[in-house]
This record gives C-alpha cells, sequence and structure tokens, in this order.
C-alpha cells in the first residue's frame, strides 16, 4: 500500500468556474446563482451554467445561437484573468492544507497524495480536508484520486475513487469516451484526432488501447502515440508545485571587474551550471526551461529564455550559457541590449547584443529556471529514445554547436503551409520545435496539399520538369484554372516519363494584397512511368508553363 501511495494523485475540480468567478467577482447582474448564464468569447461560448445548458446552450455555439435557444441568457465576457484571480483563493487554501498543489487551469488543481494523507493520518480524513479547502459557497467541487493525473482528473470530473493499482486504472480510463477528454481542456486532447478516431469508430480510451501501438504511431503519429500510452498506462509524471523552492537560481556578480572576454565568461558558465544543479539535484528536480539574465556595468540588463525538449544536463547548461555570454559580449547581432523596460524573452535567434564597447561588461549573471519536473519521471517521445547511436549523434552535435555556434546544426521539425515545403522548417538541434509556425500546424489551410503529403522533397536545382501534350507541346494552366492540353510526358533531365495518371489542377493565389508577395501557381499529381519500367510519383507546381518537382511520393 505504502508503494501505491506514494504516487497517488488527488484532483478536486470546480465545474463551470468562468461562471462561477463571474458570479464571485459580482460582474452578473443576476443575484440568482441558478439563473442562465453564458461566458462569451473570441470563439463563441466558451463556458455556461447549468441552467442554460438545460435550455440548449454549448461550448463552441456563436453568441447569437445561444441566446436564440435562451431569450433570459446573460452573457458575460470571457476573462482568463479573472478567472485566475478568483482561483487564486481557492488555491491558497488548499496550499495551507497540502504541500505540492499544482494548478492546472483555474478551476482544476492535483495534489500529490502521499503528503496530505501521511500528515493526517489516512485517507478519509485527508480527502474532507483537501474538500474543505476548496469549498466555495454556492459552488460544486469534485474530488478524485487516482495513481496518475489524467486518471485522476477523469475521476474526478465523474466523482469517484479509483483503487490503488495499474489494472485499476487501466479499467478506468478505457471506459472514458473520447467526448469527455474533449471537454477537459486541461488533458489537451487535439480536436481532429479525436474527430479522426471517432470517425473510425473509436469511441473510447478502450478501443484506442486495443489497437497495437505501432499502428496507432504510423498512422497519427506523436500524439496518437501518446494518447494511446496515456490509455494504456496513464500520465508518468509527478505533481509539479505551482511555485519553486526559494533558492533554486545561481547566480554571479563582479561589480568590481566586468566580464569582457568570452574566456571569462565561458568559466563563469561552467561554475554557475554546477551551481545550479546542485540545487536541482538537491531538491529532485529536472530543468525543462532556463532563463539567463545578464545585467552590464552600464545599468542596461538582457534576459534570454532556453527551452528544451530534454531536461538540460550540467554540460549542456554551461554550452548554452555560454554561446548567450558570446552573442552578448561580442555583439554577433550588433544590437545595443535594451534597458530593464525592455528585456527580451525567446529562444537563441535574434540574441541581444552590446554595441561594441569594450569598456562595458557583465556585472551580474543570473540563471533561473523557469520550469522543473521531479528528476527521474521524464518519459522519452516515441521517435527520442536514448540507445547508444542516438547519444553519440547527440553528443556529436552538441560539440559541432560548441565549436561553430547553436545554429550551426539544425533539426527539421514539422509546422503549418500549404505546400510540402512550407510544411517543413529548422530549429537549432536540441531546442524546443514549439515556435509561432509549428503552433499553427493544427490550424485550417484553406489550399493546402490533401493528404498523403510527399515524403521526398527535391533540391530546386534538380527539380524542374517538362510537362508536355501527346504532340510534344508544352502543358500550362490558365486563368480559369484549367489545363491547356491533357498531360502526356513529363521530361526530367534526360529520363522521359509517360503520364499514366494525373490529378488537378489546384490552382494557388497567395498574399494577393501584397504586390511584392502574390503568388499565382497550380499544382498537378502525376504518376508517370519511364522506358526502364521506373515509376514516378510527383506533386509539381507550376506557372506560366514553367514546372518544378515540389515533393515525390515515396
Amino acid at each position: 500500500m505504502a508503494a501505491a501511495e506514494s504516487s497517488r494523485v488527488v484532483a478536486l475540480w470546480l465545474p463551470d468556474w468562468p461562471v462561477q468567478a463571474a458570479h464571485l467577482a459580482s460582474v452578473t447582474s443576476q443575484a440568482n446563482p441558478l439563473s442562465p448564464i453564458a461566458i462569451v468569447g473570441d470563439s463563441g461560448v466558451a463556458a455556461c451554467s447549468p441552467s442554460a445548458r438545460r435550455a440548449g446552450v454549448r461550448r463552441g455555439q456563436s453568441r447569437r445561437h445561444a441566446e436564440a435557444l435562451c431569450p433570459e441568457l446573460e452573457v458575460v465576457e470571457e476573462s482568463a484573468a479573472r478567472d485566475a484571480a478568483e482561483f487564486e483563493s481557492v488555491l491558497q487554501r488548499l496550499e495551507a492544507v497540502a504541500a505540492g498543489v499544482e494548478a492546472l487551469r483555474p478551476g482544476l488543481a492535483v495534489v500529490a497524495a502521499r503528503g496530505v494523507m501521511r500528515y493526517y493520518g489516512g485517507q478519509d480524513v485527508a480527502l474532507e480536508k483537501l474538500l474543505d479547502a476548496a469549498a466555495v459557497p454556492g459552488v460544486d467541487c469534485s474530488l478524485g484520486l487516482a495513481d496518475d493525473i489524467v486518471t485522476a482528473i477523469l475521476a474526478a470530473r465523474r466523482g469517484v475513487l479509483v483503487a490503488p493499482g495499474e489494472d485499476e486504472g487501466k479499467r478506468f480510463r478505457q471506459g472514458i469516451s473520447l467526448v469527455e477528454l474533449r471537454a477537459e481542456s486541461a488533458l489537451e486532447m487535439p480536436a481532429e484526432l479525436a474527430k479522426s478516431w471517432q470517425e473510425l469508430g473509436l469511441c473510447t480510451l478502450g478501443d484506442v488501447a486495443a489497437l497495437p501501438k505501432r499502428d496507432i504511431a504510423n498512422r497519427f503519429g506523436a500524439q496518437g502515440a501518446r494518447w494511446h500510452d496515456l490509455a494504456c498506462r496513464g500520465e508518468v509524471r509527478l505533481v509539479a508545485p505551482r511555485s519553486l523552492p526559494p533558492g533554486l537560481a545561481a547566480s554571479y556578480q563582479s561589480w568590481e571587474s566586468p566580464l569582457r572576454r568570452v574566456d571569462e565568461a565561458s568559466f563563469v558558465a561552467r561554475f554557475l551550471a554546477g551551481q545550479l544543479h546542485e540545487q536541482l539535484f538537491s531538491h529532485g528536480y529536472s530543468c525543462y526551461r532556463l532563463a539567463v539574465v545578464a545585467q552590464f556595468s552600464d545599468g542596461s540588463e538582457v534576459r534570454r529564455v532556453w527551452r528544451c525538449t530534454e531536461p538540460l544536463a550540467e554540460q549542456t547548461t554551461a554550452d548554452r550559457v555560454r554561446w548567450q555570454l558570446d552573442g552578448w559580449l561580442n555583439n554577433r547581432n550588433r544590437q545595443q541590449p535594451r534597458g530593464n523596460s525592455g528585456t527580451v524573452t525567446g529562444v537563441v535567434d535574434g540574441a541581444e547584443e552590446n554595441d561594441g564597447d569594450d569598456s562595458r561588461g557583465i556585472v551580474e549573471l543570473q540563471l533561473e529556471p523557469l520550469d522543473v519536473v521531479a528528476a527521474g519521471t521524464v518519459k522519452q517521445d516515441l521517435w527520442h529514445g536514448s540507445d547508444d547511436a542516438r547519444a553519440k549523434a547527440r553528443r556529436a552535435a552538441e560539440r559541432v554547436q560548441g565549436l561553430l555556434g547553436p545554429e550551426a546544426v539544425q533539426q527539421p521539425v514539422m509546422q503549418g503551409g500549404r505546400g510540402p515545403g512550407e510544411r517543413v522548417g529548422f530549429v537549432a538541434f536540441g531546442e524546443n520545435p514549439k515556435n509561432t509556425k509549428t503552433a499553427e500546424i493544427n490550424q485550417p489551410w484553406p489550399g493546402a496539399v490533401l493528404a498523403p503529403n510527399p515524403a521526398i522533397i527535391p533540391a530546386t536545382a534538380n527539380a524542374e520538369v517538362e510537362v508536355l501534350d501527346a504532340d510534344g507541346h508544352t502543358v500550362g494552366v490558365t486563368g480559369r484554372a484549367t489545363m491547356t492540353a491533357e498531360p502526356s510526358l513529363v521530361r526530367h533531365g534526360v529520363t522521359t516519363y509517360r503520364v499514366s495518371s494525373w490529378a488537378g489542377p489546384w490552382p494557388i493565389d497567395e498574399r494577393w494584397w501584397v504586390p511584392d508577395e502574390a503568388r499565382r501557381a497550380a499544382r498537378i499529381q502525376i504518376r508517370a512511368v519511364a522506358n526502364d519500367g521506373t515509376i514516378a510519383a510527383w506533386l509539381l507546381i507550376g506557372h506560366a508553363g514553367a514546372w518544378r518537382i515540389e515533393g515525390a511520393y515515396a
């Protein structure tokens, strides 16, 4: 029982919290808490009261639709700040009775069960204390208990206590529908993934868990594999407190002898990295996100935040700090760092620099961990194993970065875009690929190439082809998006292919409102066979009769 208790998680869920927060903040005109109320944001209804739901109001509906269904509905503008501010008092009361409280979103928090149960001498008393602490007059509160965070959240939404043991947790999760998963925003279940699974007849996590993980990963990628793992084993991480222990930051001050040379800064970087990781180790943490803050002798301050896909090791931390200081001290980007009111937060590209004044140096340097997890609880992604070959490749890449800078080694990432070339971007090796473009990958892209995407994007220099009709004339696309003739031959280099099938064209008319960036073209799909029997399947893009291979289907 002790082993099971060490990983138990309590989840506390206050339903319809945005509505309750609006009542608590006195922004509603109706004093009756049972009145129909809807919280409306840019995307429509974000939350609604039970009485509004009984009238047919649902999340995602437009304001006009909701008011048509419920004429007496009171509409309140969505405010994330209000939700968080009203939930803060709940968190403070929880922290007064339990250590290790993690806020997942306003209205939902999780608590590590081991400490609170030991302190109060048993499960029943501890859960009663937590419910009392989370209680808000006139607001429901539901509690769930399980062996991991995801299962505890789902249990709280049903108001059940899941018995200890992996089999018990799996049995409970298998009965959870995909609709329930999508209803909880903290779980971040991708809408497209849930829709695809439902169209395939997968209605519950049990249906997903019954399929081989390899098949799920091949068809739905990393997100599908992650949710298959969650269905089978739950979330493999511990509850992280919302506030870090004091004293985790490592700092260096040298007001009399400012750091002006890179070799001096490198020594300080290694020293601070060692100091920081000693403190992290003593608290049992691993760091994912690190802020590097430097203050110069003229009073200016610069700040850079590094976010990584894997926990930072001591040597990795030292290297990243050294790269950053190298950029700041050697004026790599020829920019002067802004003062305290203009600090910069971001990834390595666009680092802030000094103005080349040798009299100015760094007088204070601080490393501040911003995002930590319990050490040893990090689970590698599907394609990020830690075998010897991958570890050697990582060390080699980091060695090159140490010699030539972080941008010297790039790794491809998927991002938003219409064409296959636009959907692949590059970031510095080791950096978290989550940026503006990658965040847009699941957004709608009207006119995007339909799946499956081409597996190969050839070099532009080798991609030019000629598309000819049966008489040997060049085939083009008219202004009405029709082919001038039926493609019959494709000439690629010295090889001529005979077209066996084709599809399209699909017109491209992008950024027409910006004359210098406007582009008009068309895409077609071609399947062709050479004289020696070689089969080629290409996505071609053309303009004014000139065609090139945009992608090749493997």
